[in-house]
């Protein structure tokens, strides 16, 4: 583990890290291995997310009732520049622009994951955030 100043901040980092900034200090570490069977499993609390894709949900459902993107953004009261940036996934809409196409197309664009269990997935010899993360 290395001690280092990296934009004005001391930080512990790993040694590629360390070339980052001016180091400091260096200490010994401990390399403890882990088993996939001794990664705790965590609880998560109950999650909505917009689906992937939906910008491509949102053009389906609107051409499917025969709406231009201008006549579709004039029923809901938004920009049409707005719905261009949404259905081309530029921008992610709000919670409650989000609700508003759902219910005016009748579509869902938010999935919910229960809250349950989740398992980190094992490393090479070092547990890393990725290892406890999943990225969309």
């Amino acid at each position: 583990m290395f001690k280092a100043k990296i934009e004005g901040t001391i930080l512990e980092v790993c040694e590629d890290c360390s070339k980052f900034g001016e180091l400091i200090e260096t200490k010994p570490i401990r390399v403890v291995k882990v088993r996939k069977e001794s990664i705790p499993k965590e609880e998560i609390e109950d999650e909505t997310v917009i689906v992937d894709n939906y910008g491509k949900k949102i053009i389906e459902a609107r051409e499917k009732i025969n709406l231009s993107r201008e006549e579709f953004a004039k029923k809901i009261n938004e920009k049409e520049s707005l719905i261009r940036r949404i259905e081309s996934e530029e921008m992610r809409p709000n919670d409650k622009l989000v609700e508003k196409i759902e219910r005016f197309l009748d579509i869902k664009l938010r999935v919910t994951y229960e809250k349950g269990k989740i398992e980190a997935k094992p490393s090479k010899g070092k547990l890393t955030i990725g290892d406890v993360l999943e990225v969309e």
